[in-house]
């Protein structure tokens, strides 16, 4: 039984399933506009905060704008992919906008194809600042960009600000039934720079390796080269497109079985062919969110429409001295909530000793030296030369000053929906190099 803390602290931790099915169904058709916002709209032109980036926390963040109202403002969160146009209507910093789904041509001044990465996030947000993609009267027509990485210089030096307001982890991950069950960073690496073609030179058994990333302009993409793979600069290899050569290993494949940009965390988009060959990354968190919720079909996005195993998150052999860190894999089940979360420092309130150790924890993110690779913040991106910089500040952001002013998802306020959407939220504590001053949920970084 656990004790009463515990249950506390597991209860904040896991809020699972049904309210964030709920919450993700207005995120999921792109643009996300709170009740109270939507009565202010009727008295006055609010301010529109428009979001848009990462596919990685577009749910989450969906779910942050939905239960976020503040008197004259408007949060429109809009996906990475949408479906068809989402509208921001105008407000004193942009004469509205119509966002258009990945692929529209000819698109011109209020006319744009919505941001799909972390990188056309930032992108949109410095463009729209610098006059240069809807004229100089358009500054505030993005706000906010969802990122999975950190880039510095993006979107500008010295005026872009990150908010790191979760820990999430990058993994490798696989349909396949040859596939073992984990790896190590080099495995990891000789299958992306074409040394292991077949499973069985990895621990597995007999079948053929193909590999999948997503855009160069997607933040997963980045990181797990840089993180996972160990170098910004990895080199992916030389291709050998003969299937009649003993070293086959096909061009890496960054397009999904419809011909559109392959997404990372979807492997219902990967070619029925490539079910049992296909190694893609994965975050983490978008992982345990689709397990949690594997009887909704439009969230659980690891198994092809026809059937077949799950897509399942690899695990990486990160020591041969340490038990906890041989074989980790970061996500988990939590025998208490029975439920899936990231194997964080929380599991250890509920459950303690298990062999796969606690390694989603913030000493290996950002700016260290970690014991276990793809562990990550995921960032809000704002730029202080931006019109609306308080209100997006005081959306997903802090004053980094002692006992300063902060967002509630800054607070803890959201811990529950963080959690709920798989992602670990941070605790107060973990300040380094004056990035969290004022006791906040989330970090500070200049770009």
């Amino acid at each position: 039984m656990k004790g009463t803390n515990a249950v506390k602290n597991s209860l904040l931790k896991r809020s699972v399933i049904a309210g964030a099915a709920i919450a993700s169904s207005f995120a999921t058709f792109g643009a996300v506009l709170p009740a109270n916002a939507e009565m202010n709209a009727s008295a006055i032109s609010p301010i529109q905060i428009t979001v848009t980036g990462s596919d990685t926390t577009q749910f989450v963040m969906g779910a942050v704008a939905g239960a976020t109202t503040t008197s004259g403002v408007s949060y429109r969160n809009v996906d990475a992919y949408i479906p068809s146009v989402v509208t921001i209507p105008a407000d004193d910093n942009c004469s509205g906008i119509s966002f258009h789904p990945t692929g529209t041509t000819g698109l011109t001044g209020n006319d744009q194809v919505a941001p799909a990465g972390s990188g056309a996030g930032r992108t949109a947000l410095k463009n729209f600042l610098a006059g240069t993609t809807y004229g100089a009267t358009n500054k505030g027509c993005v706000d906010v960009a969802r990122s999975s990485s950190y880039s510095s210089g993006s979107p500008a030096a010295s005026t872009g600000e990150y908010y790191a307001f979760a820990l999430d982890a990058v993994s490798w991950a696989t349909a396949s039934q040859f596939a073992p069950a984990t790896m190590t960073q080099l495995q990891l690496q000789g299958i992306y720079n074409c040394t292991y073609t077949d499973w069985s030179q990895v621990g597995g058994s007999a079948g053929q390796i193909i590999r999948y990333l997503p855009p160069t302009t997607s933040g997963t993409e980045n990181f797990f080269k840089s993180d996972v793979l160990g170098s910004s600069a990895f080199n992916y290899g030389t291709s050998q497109n003969d299937p009649q050569q003993p070293n086959y290993c096909p061009d890496i494949r960054r397009t999904n079985r419809n011909g559109d940009p392959f997404e990372e965390n979807r492997g219902n988009t990967l070619p029925d062919e490539d079910w049992q060959k296909a190694i893609l990354p994965y975050s983490a968190g978008q992982w345990v969110y689709q397990a949690n919720n594997a009887v909704n079909p439009t969230i659980d996005f690891r198994r092809i429409n026809n059937g077949g195993a799950t897509v399942r998150l690899g695990g990486i052999n990160a020591s041969t001295n340490d038990p906890k860190l041989n074989n980790a894999n970061a996500a988990a089940w939590n025998r208490s909530d029975a439920a899936w979360q990231m194997n964080d420092a929380g599991l250890s309130v509920v459950q303690t000793g298990d062999p796969g150790g606690y390694v989603v924890v913030e000493g290996n993110a950002k700016g260290s030296t970690p014991s276990y690779p793809g562990v990550r913040f995921v960032y809000n991106v704002i730029d202080s030369r931006s019109p609306n910089y308080i209100e997006a500040r005081g959306f997903v952001g802090f004053d980094n000053i002692s006992a300063g002013s902060k967002s509630a998802l800054c607070s803890g306020t959201r811990a529950s929906i963080i959690s709920s959407y798989g992602f670990a939220p941070l605790p107060t504590s973990g300040n380094v190099a004056n990035n969290n001053d004022a006791g906040s949920t989330c970090r500070k970084f200049l770009a």
